[in-house]
């Protein structure tokens, strides 16, 4: 090999380390190296209990609790920009574990529940009754601040007496 291509590949291998390196983190003093999250591979490590959809279901009729149903896929960039900011915020967690019955469906792996939904775009967040009547639906990413006010309405039974304009002016006045 000459000497120019030896060097082009050195330098391409130590760009390859350096991004291998940059997209690693240290274990909490552990020493070991494990790979930095950026996807939805388990989000029970964010806090939020996630059910399957059947169990879900169940689950909210039994404990007379709403149902948070989120669709999303592993190559949807604000699905995992909505798992990295949204869902690992403290208020967002407590509030779904606390008050609904949270389920999240892979649309290309449930692709019948998905069709059930009729889910066009993601993510999609659906809100139900506990017996499964459906509330309203939510496309699209969602900050932690405003997807807090729609958590905090829809549990709160607002929706049967004023729409979402009416509960964010009434909010502002507090």
């Amino acid at each position: 090999m000459k000497k120019e291509n030896v060097l082009v590949v050195a330098l391409v291998c130590i760009a390859f380390a350096v991004v291998l390196i940059h997209n690693f983190k240290k274990d909490g003093g552990a020493g070991e190296t494990v790979l930095k999250k950026t996807s939805a591979q388990d989000l029970k490590d964010t806090g939020i209990q996630w059910k399957e959809y059947a169990e879900g279901m169940k689950l909210a009729k039994t404990r007379n609790k709403p149902v948070f149903l989120y669709f999303h896929a592993e190559w949807c960039t604000y699905c995992k920009k909505m798992e990295q900011t949204t869902f690992m915020d403290e208020k967002v967690l407590t509030y779904l574990n606390e008050n609904f019955i949270s389920i999240r469906i892979d649309t290309d792996k449930d692709t019948e529940i998905s069709n059930q939904w009729k889910v066009r775009g993601l993510p999609t967040i659906w809100f139900l009754k506990p017996d499964g009547t459906k509330l309203d639906n939510l496309p699209g990413y969602v900050d932690e601040d405003y997807l807090s006010k729609v958590l905090t309405y829809i549990h709160s039974g607002t929706y049967e007496t004023m729409s979402f304009n009416e509960f964010l002016e009434t909010e502002k006045r507090k």
